[in-house]
């Protein structure tokens, strides 16, 4: 692999399941950007939706997937104008130095594009993708903690009476009001449910 190798990226066809699975079950177990595992490829029913798979040499290397809102605000942060959700995005390992993440989102704004649609909104907790588009720089536009706590005994008495299980709760809040809920409430810390700062970043042309 080097800068002569043959890059493809085009639409995702029904036979690139198996290896797009392949592809994001790998890119998932290095990255903190998902909060749970696929076994399906995603469908976007009622939505339009980029599906764009790259090659290197033949092989997928990476992917990416929009879901585009038919109404402004309705999966954006944002809602001055229609917006493209970027729900997956990523390359393998093996593929560094070949700025594949760059023209996966090259090939992301061109379809936009030709859907009426001027900006792109990229949400992730993972830190390395954090840097990166900081690094191309893309425009923050708002972030979150996102966190599991044990319940707090008058919600695990109430659901225990209604003969309901609770292990954990999943939460989200603003960063001021992080240190204030670490404080009332048992966070749990481990790994892998330890919490994240989300941040969304936009990318308008």
């Amino acid at each position: 692999m080097n800068a002569e190798s043959a890059i493809e990226i085009r639409e995702y066809r029904p036979e690139d399941e198996p290896e797009w699975m392949r592809v994001h079950a790998i890119i998932m177990s290095i990255s903190h950007a998902w909060n749970y595992t696929i076994q399906e490829r995603p469908e976007y029913e009622g939505y339009e939706a980029a599906r764009l798979v790259l090659f290197v040499d033949g092989n997928m290397a990476g992917l990416t997937d929009i879901q585009y809102e038919n109404e402004p605000g309705e999966l954006c942060f944002l809602d001055d104008s229609r917006g493209g959700y970027v729900l997956e995005f990523g390359r393998l390992p093996e593929y560094k130095g070949l700025n594949l993440g760059q023209r996966l989102i090259d090939a992301s704004v061109e379809d936009a594009k030709k859907r009426g649609v001027r900006r792109l909104e990229y949400w992730t907790q993972d830190r390395a993708a954090q840097r990166y588009y900081a690094r191309l720089g893309l425009t923050q536009i708002n972030r979150h903690y996102r966190f599991r706590m044990k319940p707090p005994p008058d919600i695990e008495e109430r659901m225990t009476a209604e003969g309901i299980g609770v292990e954990y709760l999943y939460g989200a809040c603003l960063p001021e009001a992080w240190p204030g809920v670490q404080e009332r409430y048992d966070i749990i810390k481990r790994h892998p449910l330890e919490p994240h700062l989300q941040i969304g970043y936009e990318l308008r042309f």
